[in-house]
């Protein structure tokens, strides 16, 4: 193939070789500013919506297993992107398949508004769910295409860094729809303004980001196998299985957030569009410093994150009121910022460059392959006790019980990066 099938000009390469010795400002070059722009508008629409969709749900359908299969349906189309989504990526370049990932987006939520009746919900939202793993994995990968040129310095802080807007967005967007239910919108309006924002971003992303693979890398890509285990590395795999348990007992209860703080705590859901805001909020404000942190010991901290996570998990079993929801958002922020930078960095370590996307791509495809069946699980659970509370309950005594299998983990787990002084990325 020639470099436009690449999509990738001789002018663009030599951008690509020399972004990275660019003048950086909050430690991202001018490229990965403009996709943590883009990613803003991306969340924007997921978040306007997807706060309130275990509601929506709820609402519009009789039967709780109904709930539970949406979820489920959701979370195998979101497995499947994801398992096509870093192959994709790594043979046609990240903007190429980014691009890509807001047709199934904007066709769903154009989906959900017109035709929001069972059995159609399922299907319409796995079709977002497909688009919306290829967003993410997208946004791990550019960030790794640079980290590795600039031998694995401050890895975890520039993941939280192209995420910051996405997470400003995520705070305002409930906060936003909360306002339009409140004076008259209907659901189906905010699917609509979701699928117009999904289009606005497919045009920003050919307009303004640059693709970040170079063409010896993706022609290195093409010569490789399609499906990949092995050559991922001991690293990646004694990584993903050290997560797998405690991923999976966090989805069986953060499906049905929603359901619990609205119909069990009686908070009113746009205050619950608020608090929402609120922990992202925070999220934005402790990104820079905590990601900074994390690279210093990436191992030590992810252990307190995913523990801290657990416990306020569990603590959510025990709330009643708008402040005890404010209160849990915020604390829950931290751990979720550290999670968030930590795996990422993890995912990728000692992975060579050309097989970056498939690693994140496989890594997201094995934890969603937990939502699949923890929120199935926690639908029945839900069923069986009666009480959300309950869910909450088992799911983070569960969670603080299996981060002692994480550390044992990644006890075992070989560090090829080491923030500043030493690579992130196997040496070619």
């Amino acid at each position: 193939m020639d470099d436009q099938d690449y999509g990738i000009s001789q002018q663009d390469e030599s951008i690509i070789e020399t972004e990275s010795t660019d003048n950086q400002r909050f430690g991202l070059t001018s490229n990965l500013r403009r996709l943590a722009l883009v990613t803003g508008i991306a969340q924007f629409s997921m978040s306007l919506w997807v706060w309130q969709f275990g509601i929506f749900l709820e609402a519009s359908l009789n039967q709780l297993w109904q709930i539970g299969l949406t979820f489920s349906v959701g979370t195998f189309a979101m497995i499947v992107g994801y398992g096509i989504s870093g192959t994709i990526a790594d043979y046609i370049g990240r903007k190429n398949a980014m691009i890509f990932a807001f047709v199934p987006m904007a066709c769903g939520l154009l989906a959900l508004r017109l035709f929001p009746v069972w059995p159609f919900i399922p299907f319409e939202y796995g079709i977002i769910e497909i688009g919306w793993a290829f967003i993410i994995i997208m946004t791990s990968a550019m960030p790794a295409d640079e980290i590795a040129k600039t031998s694995g310095a401050n890895a975890a802080r520039t993941f939280n860094m192209v995420l910051l807007p996405a997470f400003l967005v995520d705070g305002l967007s409930p906060i936003i729809a909360g306002i339009l239910l409140n004076a008259g919108f209907v659901t189906g309006d905010l699917y609509l303004l979701a699928a117009i924002g999904a289009i606005v971003a497919m045009i920003a992303t050919y307009r303004g980001v640059r693709e970040s693979l170079g063409r010896e890398i993706i022609a290195k890509a093409k010569a490789g196998s399609v499906i990949t285990l092995r050559g991922l590395g001991r690293n990646f795999w004694i990584f993903t299985s050290g997560m797998f348990g405690f991923v999976f007992v966090m989805n069986v209860a953060f499906p049905y957030m929603g359901n619990l703080v609205v119909n069990e705590w009686g908070v009113n859901e746009s205050l619950y569009a608020f608090a929402w805001g609120a922990w992202s909020f925070t999220c934005v404000i402790l990104m820079y410093s905590l990601g900074s942190a994390t690279d210093k010991n990436i191992r030590a901290v992810l252990i307190i994150g995913t523990y801290s996570t657990a416990v306020i998990v569990a603590l959510f079993a025990f709330g009643s009121s708008l402040l005890d929801l404010v209160i849990l958002n915020v604390l829950l922020a931290a751990p979720i910022v550290i999670w968030s930078g930590a795996e990422k960095t993890l995912a990728v370590n000692g992975v060579r460059n050309e097989m970056k996307g498939r690693a994140l791509g496989t890594y997201q495809f094995v934890m969603s392959s937990t939502r699949l069946v923890g929120s199935f699980m926690g639908a029945l659970l839900w069923e069986y006790f009666g009480s959300l509370r309950t869910v909450y309950s088992v799911a983070g005594l569960a969670g603080m019980i299996l981060v002692i299998g994480l550390t044992y983990a990644l006890m075992k787990v070989k560090l090829e990066y080491r923030g500043e002084s030493h690579t992130l990325a196997v040496t070619e």
